[in-house]
């Protein structure tokens, strides 16, 4: 059974090359520790390297990262992630940054992703193979009892 809390998989330390010439995170790898922690959601969810070979892989088609605090050198950080929703052939993943014991996130980001197998002309939208795919539905379901933040499914704001 799928727990509906957030699922938390991934942690690091922020390494020496992640920072910038103003003393704390630049914003790419602000993208990498996301990417890491959209890999190891993929994995708590049955994706791992076995299922990536032989049944194919997600292709993420759109991302938002909000930059909410500083992260300096040093810190640990981790990620609460939820999945927002899913069906056969697409995920929708929001996760949340904490550095040390902050209680408020640095970061957030949400991205959509879409299962994809390699083709005879490339790669091809596909569905999930079982039992991973329930899985995902699963956690979907599970998840939707937490309420989504209100800034999830909004793009960059205008100016005009």
């Amino acid at each position: 059974m799928a727990s509906s809390e957030p699922l938390r998989v991934w942690s690091t330390v922020v390494p020496a090359e992640w920072i910038d010439y103003n003393g704390h995170l630049t914003e790419g790898f602000y993208g990498v520790a996301f990417g890491e922690a959209t890999d190891a959601v993929l994995a708590e969810l049955g994706f791992g390297p076995d299922y990536l070979t032989d049944h194919g892989s997600f292709y993420t088609v759109e991302t938002r990262i909000r930059y909410l605090r500083e992260v300096k050198q040093g810190a640990s950080i981790y990620t609460d992630s939820l999945v927002l929703g899913a069906d056969t052939k697409r995920l929708h993943v929001y996760h949340e940054l904490f550095a040390g014991e902050e209680p408020n996130s640095v970061a957030t980001q949400e991205c959509m992703m879409l299962h994809v197998t390699q083709g005879p002309n490339g790669p091809e939208v596909s569905q999930m193979v079982e039992p991973m795919a329930s899985a995902t539905l699963a956690t979907a379901e599970a998840h939707a009892g937490i309420a989504a933040p209100d800034h999830v499914g909004k793009g960059v704001r205008t100016l005009r």
